[in-house]
């Protein structure tokens, strides 16, 4: 009998306590009353949001003037199809301008090396600075190389045309022939397939992939990253994706900043970004990756191409 009083009792004392918690007699009812009358937006304020190029424009403010003034001109390059091949066109793959009874490029092995791009300068719709304003620039890159020619080791293994070959004719004189494309099952393009380049005039400020570009902010990026996002109470990983999009530096182009999609392989300001190629429907570096050839300025006014670097990375 006592025990069964006991557990009356409890009960009456429970069913009292969460009665007088409802109609706000207690701490714990007033504090549950003032959450249910808030509005929705106070109810909802630890949750994070995801960020917007807006979001990224006022993250970036105190830093306008410097990426402003690190604008770069730069061709933004498009590829169409090209019907008909045509030996001096600017373009990706196809049949290479070459002068007649010239050895044509191998790799380290002695195998024919195929055409992988062509730039003719006459063809820019105003010159580039720094860029030679007529001639002939060709990339030739293996054809059976897990790596697609280059040596991605280190900068200065990147340079080594041993697997790839850069050529530049200031003047396309004399009698010439036309190389072949040369078919291979590791290759990021078919080469029996060219599509012409299309140039138009553009600048970008420093890309994101940029090894400079954290030496810009005062306390590095990420820091600044994280310390916005939670001042505005903004998802982490969505705030760096509008980053990302808004200075990523993708696509084909011709000078300008480059994009990766691991990191820069630089670390000082010898070498920037002579031509970029990026994957697309038609041409693919590895998984969805990138392209990039970096020349020093010096060589580039001295038209030198012997020491070009040849990188490329992917997901």
């Amino acid at each position: 009998m006592k025990i069964a009083a006991l557990v009356m009792l409890l009960g009456v004392l429970l069913a009292g306590g969460f009665f007088a918690a409802y109609r706000g007699g207690s701490a714990l009812g007033q504090q549950w009353h003032r959450v249910k009358e808030a509005p929705a937006s106070e109810r909802v304020v630890s949750q994070a949001r995801n960020a917007t190029p807006d979001d990224v424009q006022q993250m970036l403010a105190p830093y306008a003037e410097p990426l402003q003034e690190s604008e770069r001109p730069l061709m933004r390059i498009a590829l169409e199809a090209m019907p008909r091949d045509e030996a001096t066109a600017s373009k990706v793959g196809g049949g290479a301008w070459w002068p007649h009874g010239e050895s044509a490029p191998v790799d380290a092995q002695g195998r024919a090396l195929t055409l992988l791009a062509q730039l003719n300068f006459a063809e820019l719709p105003r010159p580039l600075p720094g860029y030679p304003q007529q001639g002939l620039l060709q990339i030739f890159v293996a054809t059976d190389d897990d790596v697609y020619g280059a040596t991605l080791d280190n900068m200065e293994s990147q340079r080594q045309q041993r697997n790839f070959r850069i050529v530049y004719r200031p003047q396309l004189q004399g009698a010439s022939m036309v190389l072949p494309a040369v078919a291979g099952a590791r290759l990021p393009l078919d080469p029996a397939v060219p599509r012409r380049m299309r140039f138009t005039v553009d600048t970008e400020p420093m890309t994101r992939g940029d090894y400079r570009f954290d030496r810009m902010m005062d306390h590095g990026l990420d820091g600044i990253l994280r310390a916005y996002a939670a001042q505005h109470q903004l998802d982490e990983d969505s705030l760096l994706d509008a980053l990302w999009e808004a200075y990523d530096g993708g696509g084909h182009k011709l000078g300008g900043y480059p994009a990766f999609t691991q990191e820069d392989p630089r670390s000082d300001g010898m070498d920037e970004l002579l031509l970029q190629l990026d994957s697309d429907d038609a041409m693919m570096w590895g998984d969805s990756g990138v392209a990039n050839f970096f020349i020093s300025p010096e060589d580039l006014k001295r038209r030198d191409f012997s020491r070009v670097a040849y990188h490329w990375d992917c997901h």
